[in-house]
């Protein structure tokens, strides 16, 4: 899980980073800041999943699970 609006770097950086060293991890980005440029965004990063804060742990279960069937199933 990656916030998107972090201290200095922001999620999206964090992602590319991980990419750049072969870390093929799946990412769940969360933010409390939600507009289309956001969603844009996160849907070229490739992300397993987008969550808005405040969100239900429900909805943050599902997202685990969505990102580590998409991990196992590519």
């Amino acid at each position: 899980m990656l916030d998107i609006h972090l201290g200095g770097l922001n999620g999206f950086e964090v992602q590319e980073g991980l990419k750049a060293m072969g870390v093929q991890a799946p990412v769940i980005f969360i933010t409390a800041h939600d507009d289309d440029a956001t969603h844009g965004r996160v849907a070229a990063s490739g992300a397993a999943g987008y969550l808005r804060k405040p969100f239900e742990e429900r909805a943050l279960l599902d997202a685990i699970e969505r990102a580590l069937k998409k991990r196992d199933h590519p």
